[in-house]
């Protein structure tokens, strides 16, 4: 499971953390802008462009959904055509441009096209993303306008506007992460952005997001680097168990921290490139669970003592998306019947009589039967923004970690109000 191989590679790898963005990476700037997508009003920035100061290594995962945007089926084409190598990648929120027809993949394509025109290189050089509304086509003159000055700003200066705010669509607060390692006895940087808020179930990565490093890596490590991450981090966060049309996560090495360059799984090197990339995702994973539409807690259920790894995520992951177990601390109640119910139709055979349930470090339930346990302390103890959820199932070796929040009136008016 992930978390045992995060304290493999911790024994080994220093992870410090740092406090700069993607565009203080050495060889990426930024800039975000408004341009009318999400309102007329001249406020929130709606289009994000991230800039490769040379062609760099990049890697890719996606929504499993079969009904995926026409971003997403640009992306894939593109890493393939360009044998994983990007110069730029473009972010629109306010239109997912999904369920578009052709009118949406021309105009995918066709983003992709300006931002190459004007950045001096080749269309499937660059990847696009898109947040919003599914069904909704996107207003293309705003949308080139926006490219034109996006790119102008990126080529005369390292940063302009805000580029966590510019992809955001329901999220509250912007998501970003960051971390230093070493490699060779070089410094090498990873910091990384993501929105995220609702319509969160990720099975692959999540809603949108973009980890950059300075490291030397060849793309087939880089891909299976986040390939590795993602599923221990982003596949491991839920919010309303909805999978989007255009999850997307992508990961760009510029090569410039000169370290011996990272050509192979497993070694030295590639330990401590993974590490520093857990140490960014877990972290955005970690936010965007806590940002979730209308949230108040943030959950973090841990299964253990299952037959193996795959037996504890199912558990987990039906927990942490029980309608009853996330309003119950939504409403700070201890009703841990919830808890063990969710468990017990998980489809995993495990024995109650041997199961052992522990909420934000009170025991409430073992061998069968309710643990003596005092109802007011724990419901203070639930009031706490953070909550955690342990439940042994058993002796086995499977254990597993999904971070989810709880389900408030919040998340019901968001929602029954996005589209109109």
């Amino acid at each position: 499971m992930q978390g045992k191989q995060k304290k493999q590679s911790a024994a080994r790898v220093e992870v410090t953390p740092w406090d700069g963005l993607i565009h203080d990476v050495p060889g990426f700037r930024t800039a975000s802008l408004h341009c009318g997508l999400k309102t007329a009003k001249e406020e929130p920035p709606d289009l994000a462009l991230l800039y490769c100061e040379q062609p760099c290594a990049a890697a890719g995962v996606f929504t499993q959904n079969r009904v995926c945007a026409a971003p997403v089926t640009l992306c894939r084409e593109h890493l393939k055509k360009s044998k994983h190598r990007a110069r730029a990648l473009i972010i629109n929120a306010g239109c997912a441009n999904a369920c578009t027809g052709e009118q949406g993949k021309r105009d995918a394509r066709t983003m992709a096209e300006w931002v190459a025109a004007r950045a001096l290189c080749k269309p499937e050089e660059v990847l696009v993303f898109s947040t919003g509304v599914i069904g909704h086509k996107l207003p293309m003159d705003k949308i080139e306008v926006g490219i034109e000055r996006t790119v102008m700003f990126a080529k005369e200066q390292k940063i302009t506007g805000d580029f966590a705010r510019g992809i955001m669509t329901t999220d509250l607060v912007p998501k970003t992460a960051a971390a230093i390692v070493k490699i060779g006895g070089k410094p090498v940087h990873v910091a990384g952005v993501c929105k995220g808020s609702g319509m969160i179930a990720p099975n692959m990565a999540t809603l949108l997001g973009v980890t950059v490093t300075d490291a030397a890596v060849a793309p087939a490590v880089l891909q299976a680097a986040l390939a590795d991450i993602a599923d221990g981090t982003f596949n491991c966060t839920t919010v309303d168990g909805d999978t989007s049309t255009n999850d997307s996560f992508v990961f760009l090495a510029s090569g410039l921290a000169r370290n011996p360059p990272v050509t192979r799984v497993g070694g030295p090197g590639y330990d401590a490139l993974r590490a520093g990339l857990y140490s960014v995702c877990d972290s955005l994973a970690r936010q965007i669970a806590a940002d979730g539409e209308g949230a108040k807690h943030l959950i973090t259920v841990y299964v253990g003592g299952t037959r193996n790894d795959a037996d504890a995520r199912r558990i987990a992951r039906t927990i942490a998306e029980s309608p009853l177990v996330k309003t119950a601390i939504a409403g700070n109640d201890p009703n841990w019947g919830r808890i063990l119910a969710a468990a017990g139709r998980a489809g995993v055979v495990f024995d109650p009589d041997e199961a052992a349930l522990t909420v934000s470090g009170h025991e409430l339930f073992r061998g069968g039967q309710p643990a003596g346990f005092d109802r007011a302390a724990v419901a203070a103890a639930l009031k706490a923004p953070e909550v955690s959820v342990v439940l042994l199932a058993g002796d086995g070796p499977g254990r597993a970690r999904l971070y989810t929040c709880d389900l408030t009136h919040g998340y019901v008016s968001i929602n029954a109000e996005y589209h109109t």
